[in-house]
């Protein structure tokens, strides 16, 4: 049966009422005899009282982050709290999330496709033609279930603290999908340190306590206060119930920021330059056996620079660039680390599952333009907003870092592009998952998708849900070590996101990936030898292509997927959407602009015409 998200939606509201009546019946009937005395009021709050055996549960997002990121993954970055993680749990090479932000957390959150769940891609993405189906609603109904509400009916603690940033801003804050405490950032993106925005022409980023709005302390930086508000939540909450905690962190998104000390611990590190390093981390991720030996390194779009055609200077401010972005790797691993050791110091860790993975590839974003007079534009809006991008500021506050294509290329190796397309580079990144019941073992080349995280944890809570209802589905037997195998060889999952699209059965892979790095054509690879995306088989197996175009067509039909064309991709719709908001938020100052430019012109005009009048003598 094909389900809308409409009637999704209902089914999901209809298993929390019956999780929540089958848990009273189950309670009266085996208390009956002996606690015939008391009411139901009374006996409701027996699970509270009977949860402590039950695994506590904390999913560790983080954001931008490419597959080689972490230093379990080949990455130039020290993760060491990460990589313990990792050798005592278990590791996978094959996890797909969304290539988009918000698409990716809200599948995490209810196991659904994300147009299922009206999140069909971003906000800022979002055509018009979009805004008017049911897919790409970015409202959620009062409803919606997520993992939150299903483990709060279960009788588990909920905790948030982070980027949320799932749908309209303010529409659909945790607060009222199940989250008990919430400390969130409802924006695709924001300082490290402040409310600032790090898009031009968009106002001060909002952050919200239990759905209320709330400004941040002057002395803030990202990963460390949000791992405080996390352990403050944490205590404060009752020790005999398990908890679900959700850490989601800035990091690494654009502006890529972090303090001087977690900086200037990788001076050199990255003076080799991203060719070089692209091609280390290839040969590092089949050395840990993250991908077959007969991967080819896939390559770069023609718009990317050589690093041996960069002059010293700009070589020097490029490295630092990518030296803030391992340091701010770096600063959530340590965060991290204290929140494990915490656990650790109340008792609680031994019992806690920990998930760590990324919402999607690494962020390509620049923080110049290639044209000289957009260039003038963009720091005369980068001086109005109070940003700071000279060299020396880098990753501080005020700053606007970011790592641009040709480092992105680097954390995503050896998969092709990154953020915001569908190829691997784009989809496949790092997941760790550790605690009780987890085997050590890994890396597992099984395929994992984002929408497999809520049921495979609701199974481990030991919470009670329809499979059917969902999208994803559980991988604890692989977690467990009891198989190998997450979906059979025939078995497909399809993604979709502003015309990047994917499907996947088995080791094989069809993909159409859009502009502008893409070209808008399906494509047939084989990931078992080549997941680098180099070699299309679609002409040598043309019936296995019809038919995994025909399954896409399905996935397509049953999820609620608008077929954009071929010009219509996301990057485009942001730059309009941009210039829309950068003209109504600073017209005066570019009426004024143009006016000083034709008062320029004016004057010199008079100026040559002075000379060119002057008489002979």
């Amino acid at each position: 049966m094909t389900l809308t998200r409409t009637t999704r939606r209902g089914a999901l509201a209809h298993m929390r009422a019956a999780i929540c009546w089958k848990k009273a019946l189950t309670m009266i009937g085996s208390t009956r005899n002996t606690l015939g005395a008391l009411t139901l009021t009374a006996l409701t709050a027996l699970p509270a009282m009977a949860q402590d055996a039950r695994p506590n549960i904390l999913v560790v997002l983080f954001d931008d982050l490419g597959f080689t990121g972490f230093g379990a993954y080949g990455g130039d970055a020290r993760t060491p709290n990460i990589d313990a993680l990792a050798e005592a749990g278990t590791l996978f090479s094959r996890y797909y999330s969304s290539p988009f932000c918000g698409p990716s957390r809200a599948m995490l959150m209810t196991g659904l496709d994300n147009h299922q769940t009206g999140m069909g891609t971003l906000v800022e993405t979002v055509t018009p033609e979009q805004s008017e189906l049911p897919g790409y609603s970015m409202v959620w109904d009062d409803d919606q279930a997520t993992i939150a509400s299903l483990v709060t009916d279960a009788g588990y603690q909920t905790y948030v603290t982070g980027k949320w940033g799932i749908g309209a801003k303010g529409a659909n804050l945790p607060n009222r999908f199940g989250f008990d405490r919430s400390y969130v950032m409802d924006s695709t993106g924001g300082s490290n340190y402040d409310h600032t925005h790090y898009l031009p022409g968009y106002p001060e980023v909002s952050w919200y306590e239990d759905g209320e709005p709330v400004r941040l302390p002057e002395d803030f930086y990202s990963s460390r206060n949000l791992v405080d508000q996390m352990i403050r939540y944490i205590d404060e909450g009752d020790a005999d119930q398990p908890f679900f905690a959700f850490l989601s962190l800035q990091a690494i998104h654009i502006p890529v920021q972090a303090p001087t000390e977690f900086i200037d611990k990788y001076d050199g590190v990255f003076d080799a330059g991203w060719d070089v390093l692209r091609e280390e981390r290839w040969q590092r991720a089949i050395e840990l056996g993250l991908v077959p030996e007969t991967t080819t390194l896939a390559p770069v779009h023609e718009g990317h620079r050589a690093w041996d055609d960069l002059t010293p200077e700009e070589r020097a401010i490029a490295a630092r660039e990518m030296q803030v972005n391992a340091g701010m790797i770096e600063a959530a691993d340590f965060h991290i680390g204290r929140l494990l050791d915490h656990l650790e110091a109340i008792g609680q860790l031994e019992n806690t599952i920990v998930v760590v993975t990324s919402d999607n590839g690494p962020d390509s974003a620049v923080t110049s333009l290639g044209n000289p007079i957009a260039n003038l534009l963009l720091d005369g809006i980068h001086l109005l907003e109070g940003i700071d991008t000279s060299p020396e500021n880098m990753g501080l506050p005020g700053s606007l870092t970011a790592i641009g294509p040709e480092w992105a290329s680097v954390s995503a190796s050896p998969f092709s592009l990154y953020k915001f397309y569908s190829s691997e580079g784009g989809l496949r990144v790092p997941l760790v998952v550790a605690g009780p019941g987890v085997a050590a073992r890994g890396p597992l080349d099984a395929p994992v998708h984002v929408s497999d995280l809520m049921p495979t944890l609701l199974d481990a809570a030991g919470v009670a849900y329809d499979a059917g209802v969902l999208y994803g589905r559980s991988i604890l037997p692989v977690l467990a070590g009891e198989t190998d195998e997450t979906r059979g060889a025939d078995e497909v999952f399809g993604g979709e996101v502003s015309g990047n699209a994917s499907l996947y059965r088995g080791n094989w892979k069809l993909v159409r990936t859009a502009l502008p790095r893409g070209d808008f054509t399906w494509r047939l690879f084989d990931l078992s030898v080549d997941p680098g995306e180099t070699t299309d088989l679609s002409s040598k197996n043309p019936e296995l292509f019809a038919d995994m175009r025909a399954e896409y067509e399905a996935y397509a039909a049953e999820t609620g997927v608008l077929d954009l064309g071929r010009d219509e991709f996301a990057t485009a719709q942001l730059a309009s959407n941009l210039t829309e908001r950068v003209i109504g938020k600073y017209w005066p100052y570019l009426a004024g602009l143009i006016v000083a430019l034709l008062a320029g012109l004016y004057v010199l005009f008079r100026l040559v015409r002075m000379v060119v009048r002057r008489p002979a003598y």
